[in-house]
């Protein structure tokens, strides 16, 4: 590992521990969440290019779906949980994205469960909801 690639990585440990810090989450989801996206290089390159541009290179892709696809099916379910007066995502970004790549990581892991929750688990429902997919 060169000396610039090491710099990048403990600057993405670090990152990753501030967004779980905005976000409420402890050590152990910290650890489980790095012990994850060092196992799936493809969505720790994009963690590292949202890290240092704030911006999505959506080039990792799980069943061809991308993180910012996930964050869209996950803030259709914070739409819902506005709904019911469950808004602690409302001001936190970090946590909307902390959360995009756990669910991405975790999806690398068990593609089909997750293409079923995408495909089924919304927060909310309309017609022609699904068109696309």
């Amino acid at each position: 590992m060169t000396e610039k690639t090491e710099k990048r990585m403990i600057a993405a440990a670090q990152f990753a521990a501030s967004l779980c810090m905005y976000a409420g989450e402890s050590q152990t989801f910290y650890d489980a969440f790095w012990k994850r996206l060092l196992k799936h290089k493809d969505i720790l390159e994009e963690f590292v290019y949202f890290m240092e541009r704030q911006d999505f290179l959506c080039r990792a892709k799980v069943e061809g779906r991308t993180v910012v696809d996930i964050m869209v099916w996950q803030i259709d379910h914070f739409k819902a949980n506005l709904d019911r007066d469950q808004a602690d995502m409302r001001l936190n970004k970090d946590k909307m994205v902390l959360y995009a790549f756990d669910t991405m990581t975790k999806a690398a892991e068990e593609p089909s469960a997750f293409i079923n929750k995408m495909e089924t688990e919304t927060g909310t429902e309309y017609q022609g909801k699904f068109f696309g997919l």
